[in-house]
C-alpha cells in the first residue's frame, strides 16, 4: 500500500503515488473551483505553495487543463 503521509492541512492520510502536487496557483484554483478536494498543502524548499490532490479524482481536470479547456 505504500507509505501514508499525515497531512498538515487535513486529517486524512494520502499516498504519494496516488497524488499530484500542483505548484501553479491558477491551476490549483481551477481544480478547487471545479470541485477537487485539496488533500494537503505545504511550502516547498523553494518557498512555493504546493497543493496536493488525488490523482484519479483530478485526471479529467488535468486533461482539460492540458488542452486549455479548463476555466
Amino acid at each position: 500500500m505504500g507509505n501514508l503521509i499525515k497531512p498538515t492541512f487535513q486529517t486524512r492520510p494520502y499516498q504519494l503515488s496516488k497524488s499530484v502536487f500542483i505548484k501553479d496557483r491558477y491551476q490549483s484554483f481551477l481544480y478547487i473551483k471545479h470541485g477537487a478536494q485539496v488533500l494537503d498543502m505545504f511550502i516547498d524548499a523553494n518557498d512555493n505553495l504546493v497543493m496536493v490532490f488525488d490523482k484519479s479524482d483530478t485526471n479529467e481536470l488535468y486533461n482539460k487543463w492540458r488542452n486549455r479547456e479548463l476555466s
